[in-house]
C-alpha cells in the first residue's frame, strides 16, 4: 500500500457510523439545544426592541457613544466598534451575555455528547456495534457547532431586524459562531485529557473566565493581549466599524486545529479513561475520609478552589477598575453637566452603583457553584454509589444534609474571597479603605438569593432529579432579568422577580432591602425542607 493510500486511510479511520452518532446526538439532546439557541437569541432580540426603543434618535445614540465608550467599559465588554451606531450599541449591551453564554453552551453541548456519556458508560455500549471510535466525537463537534452557528446567526437577524446594519449584523453573528467554535475545540481537547465531565466544565470555566480577562486587559491597555483571547477576536472583526472578515478566519483556523488535536488525542488513550489519570488511592483512608463528613469535603473541594479562583479574579480585575470609573465620570462634560455641580459626590454615588452590580455578578457566580454541586449529587445515585452508601444505617436526610452543609460552606468561602477581592481591589484603587467594609456588608444580601437557588436545586433533587435543568433555566432567566431589565426600563415587579434585584438594586449604596431578603429566605427554607421530604419518600435510584 502506498504511502498516499495509507494516509488516505488513517484520516478516514474509525469515522463510521457518523450519522448515526449525530442523529443520537440531536435526538437525545435537541431540548437542551433548542433551549440554548431560544434563550441566547431571545435575549438578542428582548436588547434589540428595547434598547431600539430607549435610543431611537442619532443625538441618543451619540450621547451612548460618549457616556459608554471609555476605559472602564472597554474592560467589560471590549472595545466595540461603531458604538456610535444603534448596531454598536446593540453588540455593547449584548456584550457580557455573548463573552460567558457562547463558551458555556459550547463547553454543554460538546461535554455532554463526549465525556459524560462515556463516564456513564453509553459510549462503550455504542462501540461495541458498528460504530467507529472516532465517530462520537466528530458527531458532537458537529451538533455543537451547528448550535453555535445557528445562535450567531438567529443573533444577527436579530440585529438586523431591529435596525442594526445587515452587513454588520451578519458579520457579528458570525464572529458570535466564531467564539463558540473555538471553545467547542477547547472542550472537545478537554474531554481527551481528563476523566470526568465535572473537570471538563472546571477547565472550560477556567479557559472561559482566562480569555475573558486577557481580552478586558487587553481592551484597556490597548495592547497585543486582545490577540491571545478568542473574546478579542470577536472585538477585532469591528462588525459596526471599519469592518474586516479576517479574525473570523484566525478564529476558524484554530478552532479546526483544536479540533484535530482533540482527534490525535483521542487515538493515543482507552474508552473510559483519560490522558491525565486520576491520582491513586492509598491502601487506607484516613480518619476524616472515613466519615461523611471528610468524604463530601473530598467530593465538592476541587470544586471550591477552582471556583475561588475564579471569582477572585474577575472581582479583583474588577474592583480595580473603581478609579477609572471615577475618571470617566469626572472627565466627561456631557455627564458632568447631567449630574449637577458636584461631579465628584455624584461620582461616588455611581460608583456605588456600579460595586452593587458587580456584587450581582458575584452572587450569580456563587449561584451557579451551588446548583453545580447539588447537581453533582445526582451523578452519585446514577452510578451506583448512593445506593452502596445508604445500604448501611446512615438515613438519607443525614446523607443529604451533610453535602448540602459542604455546598453552602464551600459557596460561602467562594462568595467570601471574591467579596474581599473586590472590596481590596477597589479600596487599593481609590485609596480609601473604608470601601472594604462597605463591600463586604453590601455582599450579605445576595446570600439570600444563593439560599433561594440551593433550596430550588434540592427541591429537584428530591422531587425529579431530572428536572435539574429548570434550576440553571431560573438562574439564568433571574441573571437576564437582572442584568438587562433596569436598562430596559421593565416594570418594578417583573424586576423584583428576579432573586438578584430582590434583595436590593443599590446593596452597596442604599443597602439592602429587608422585605426581599427575608421573602428569599423564607422561600429557600421552604424548598429545602420539601426537597429533604421527596428525596425521604422516593425511590433510589430513580432512572
Amino acid at each position: 500500500m502506498t504511502g498516499t493510500h495509507r494516509e488516505a486511510r488513517s484520516l478516514g479511520a474509525g469515522l463510521d457510523g457518523v450519522g448515526t452518532m449525530t442523529l443520537i446526538a440531536l435526538r437525545t439532546g435537541w431540548k437542551g439545544l433548542a433551549a440554548w439557541v431560544l434563550a441566547l437569541v431571545g435575549v438578542m432580540a428582548l436588547t434589540g426592541a428595547s434598547i431600539g426603543a430607549l435610543y431611537d434618535t442619532p443625538e441618543k445614540i451619540r450621547g451612548y457613544a460618549e457616556s459608554l465608550g471609555g476605559d472602564a467599559m472597554a474592560v467589560l465588554n471590549g472595545r466595540v466598534a461603531g458604538l456610535d451606531t444603534i448596531g454598536g450599541v446593540f453588540a455593547n449591551e449584548f456584550g457580557f451575555v455573548l463573552s460567558f453564554g457562547l463558551p458555556l453552551m459550547a463547553i454543554a453541548l460538546t461535554s455532554r455528547a463526549t465525556r459524560r456519556d462515556e463516564e456513564a458508560g453509553r459510549l462503550e455500549l455504542l462501540l461495541a456495534a458498528r460504530i467507529g471510535r472516532r465517530a462520537p466525537l466528530l458527531a458532537a463537534v458537529l451538533v455543537a457547532s451547528g448550535a453555535v452557528l445557528l445562535t450567531g446567526l438567529g443573533c444577527g437577524a436579530a440585529m438586523a431586524a431591529f435596525g442594526a446594519d445587515p452587513a454588520g449584523s451578519l458579520l457579528y453573528g458570525l464572529g458570535i459562531a466564531a467564539l463558540g467554535f473555538v471553545f467547542v475545540g477547547l472542550t472537545a481537547v478537554a474531554a481527551q485529557v481528563v476523566e470526568h465531565a465535572r473537570a471538563v466544565w472546571g477547565i472550560g470555566l477556567a479557559l472561559t473566565v482566562v480569555s475573558y480577562l486577557l481580552r478586558g486587559v487587553g481592551a484597556l491597555e490597548r495592547n497585543a493581549l486582545v490577540w491571545v483571547s478568542p473574546h478579542g477576536w470577536v472585538d477585532e472583526v469591528r462588525a459596526f466599524g471599519d469592518a474586516r472578515a479576517w479574525p473570523l478566519l484566525l478564529a476558524l483556523v484554530v478552532g479546526l486545529v483544536l479540533v484535530a488535536l482533540a482527534f490525535r488525542l483521542l487515538d493515543r488513550r482507552d474508552v473510559g479513561s483519560a490522558l491525565v489519570q486520576p491520582r491513586r488511592s492509598v491502601a487506607r483512608a484516613s480518619t476524616a475520609l472515613r466519615t461523611p463528613l471528610g468524604l463530601a469535603v473530598r467530593q465538592h473541594r476541587g470544586a471550591v478552589v477552582g471556583w475561588t479562583v475564579v471569582g477572585a479574579a474577575l472581582m479583583g480585575v474588577y474592583g480595580s477598575l473603581a478609579q477609572a470609573v471615577i475618571d470617566v465620570i469626572t472627565e466627561n462634560r456631557a455627564l458632568g453637566g447631567f449630574l449637577g455641580a458636584d461631579v465628584e459626590a455624584a461620582a461616588e454615588v455611581v460608583l456605588r452603583t456600579v460595586m452593587s452590580t458587580f456584587l450581582m455578578m458575584l452572587g450569580m457566580l456563587v449561584a451557579a457553584f451551588v446548583i453545580a454541586g447539588i447537581g453533582t449529587l445526582r451523578k452519585e445515585e446514577e452510578s451506583g454509589r448512593l445506593e452502596v452508601g445508604l445500604s448501611s444505617s446512615r438515613s438519607r436526610a443525614s446523607w443529604l444534609g451533610v453535602h448540602v452543609l459542604v455546598v453552602l460552606a464551600g459557596a460561602l468561602v467562594v462568595g467570601l474571597v471574591g467579596a474581599v477581592s473586590l472590596g481590596v481591589t477597589t479600596a487599593a484603587s481609590l485609596g480609601d479603605d473604608a470601601w472594604v467594609a462597605d463591600v463586604l456588608e453590601g455582599s450579605l444580601a445576595h446570600g439570600a438569593a444563593v439560599l433561594l437557588f440551593a433550596g430550588l436545586a434540592v427541591a429537584l433533587l428530591g422531587w425529579r432529579p431530572r428536572w435539574h435543568g429548570l434550576a440553571w433555566a431560573a438562574l439564568a432567566a433571574g441573571a437576564v432579568l437582572a442584568y438587562l431589565g433596569p436598562g430596559f426600563d421593565l416594570p418594578d415587579p417583573l424586576l423584583d422577580a428576579s432573586p438578584f434585584l430582590a434583595v436590593g438594586r443599590d446593596v452597596v449604596g442604599e443597602g439592602a432591602s429587608t422585605t426581599g431578603v427575608v421573602v428569599l429566605l423564607v422561600l429557600a427554607v421552604l424548598l429545602t425542607v420539601a426537597g429533604f421530604v421527596g428525596f425521604r419518600r422516593r425511590d433510589v435510584p430513580v432512572v
